[in-house]
């Protein structure tokens, strides 16, 4: 049985593809919350320093809540793209509770929430697409 057999065999990612998967779910949370930033606050100034910054503090502070999110999918089986949706979504203004609330108003929360709930499916595509997996 070969290793890509006992993948799809388990339908559970390989640690390479969580490790991807989490990388491009920083990413795409990030780019959505500076668009939203861009679009609906209006900051243009130092959108790039911003980014940067963003990317730190996500790729930190979102770990122990996606963890959380992949041993769930692992002990439950859950291989949906709405799970990992929502657990993105969840993990984002959780993040936010336990890390610095002083970016707890209303209008962050959202773009927070927003860029959670793409990062979720960017893991998704990463880690579970090619798997067979559905909702």
């Amino acid at each position: 049985m070969t290793a890509d057999n006992r993948l799809a065999a388990s339908g559970q990612p390989s640690f390479l593809l969580v490790a991807l998967g989490y990388i491009a779910a920083v990413l795409t949370a990030t780019t959505v919350v500076i668009f939203l930033l861009y679009f609906w606050a209006g900051a243009s100034d130092g959108l790039f320093q911003i980014f940067l910054v963003g990317l730190a503090y996500t790729f930190g502070c979102a770990l122990p809540g996606f963890i959380v999110a992949v041993v769930l999918a692992r002990v439950l089986q859950m291989r949906a793209w709405l799970f990992f949706v929502i657990a993105g979504g969840i993990d984002g203004p959780l993040s936010l509770v336990f890390f610095d609330r002083s970016l707890l108003y209303d209008t962050f929360v959202f773009m927070i929430l927003a860029g959670g709930l793409a990062g979720g499916l960017a893991y998704w595509l990463i880690a579970y697409r090619r798997t067979g997996a559905s909702a």
